[in-house]
């Protein structure tokens, strides 16, 4: 008999948030036609939350601009064939990109001010003008497939869902009631980010009514946490020379952008240092046998 499992994939559709974005074929396009090959291969669902601030400041650009239009038309197709592949599609908003620099002669982004990384780092009129152009451009890029396309589900960039009292006001114009932010088990502070979930139900899924932290089984709405796991640090020490090694060789991590820089980071965890975030991008074969064993223990339920 087989034993099978429930496993949850979600996957942030976005660029880098650097100073350099990357490559719409790069970081988007090409892993992500790799990624849907996989998930038909096993009957796989997914969950894609699409960076739809970036979208926004796209749609804009591309107006006078070839290259950026050409991108836009890409995305906008490779978004329609997720969704007839039935996979989820919901917004992910990193609302930095309202100060990004297009740089027209490489294609390219540059996400220098973090200023506004932050939800609750916004004026009103922002938060307001990014829910409703967030769900504008989703419904309007999906609206040729007749799939009943629903949006009630959310993931905020860089897991800042904090404070929740932000987000109610959208959450409740726009009936979202599933929400993907938290990292069970860990907090960072630094000059961009901010969450704190060092506190959580442990539980995978769970409900909430006004703090995110708060397991109320009255609550209205629903948290799908991010999983962790303890890797220890022989296991981390075998990775960092593995890595070393496949750097050296040109076999290096996907995309062609660069990452967000932050002055300060701190970095916590709740159980032990040896915690991590569960992630496609994290694992490496020196991490497998680990991520098995979590497998046959647990479900996603």
């Amino acid at each position: 008999m087989v034993n099978s499992k429930t496993i949850l994939f979600t996957f942030d559709y976005e660029l880098f948030l650097g100073e350099r974005s990357g490559t719409v074929d790069k970081c988007l396009i090409e892993p992500t036609n790799r990624l849907l090959e996989i998930l038909e291969q096993y009957n796989f669902k997914a969950i894609f939350f699409v960076d739809t601030t970036y979208l926004i400041r796209l749609s804009e650009v591309s107006k006078n601009n070839e290259k950026a239009f050409c991108d836009f038309e890409k995305i906008k197709m490779q978004l329609r064939k997720i969704a007839e592949k039935k996979h989820e599609i919901f917004p992910h908003i990193h609302p930095h990109w309202l100060d990004a620099v297009y740089l027209e002669e490489i294609n390219q982004w540059q996400l220098k001010k973090n200023d506004k990384y932050r939800f609750s780092s916004l004026v009103v009129e922002d938060k307001e003008m990014l829910f409703e152009k967030s769900f504008f451009i989703l419904n309007e890029i999906l609206q040729q497939i007749n799939i009943g396309f629903k949006i009630d589900s959310y993931r905020a960039g860089g897991w800042c869902i904090q404070p929740f009292s932000d987000f109610i006001p959208y959450f409740e114009k726009h009936k979202i009631i599933n929400e993907f932010s938290v990292l069970r088990g860990v907090s960072n502070f630094n000059d961009v980010q901010y969450f704190d979930f060092e506190i959580t139900p442990k539980k995978n899924i769970y409900r909430f009514k006004d703090d995110i932290c708060i397991e109320d089984s009255n609550g209205k709405y629903v948290q799908y946490s991010i999983s962790t796991i303890k890797i220890n640090k022989w296991s981390k020490f075998i990775e960092r020379i593995l890595l070393k090694y496949l750097w050296k060789m040109g076999n290096r991590s996907i995309g062609d952008g660069n990452g967000l820089a932050t002055k300060k980071t701190q970095l916590h965890y709740k159980i032990s240092s040896n915690l991590e975030m569960i992630s496609i991008e994290l694992l490496t074969k020196v991490k497998l046998p680990i991520y098995l064993k979590n497998i046959k223990k647990n479900n996603y339920t």
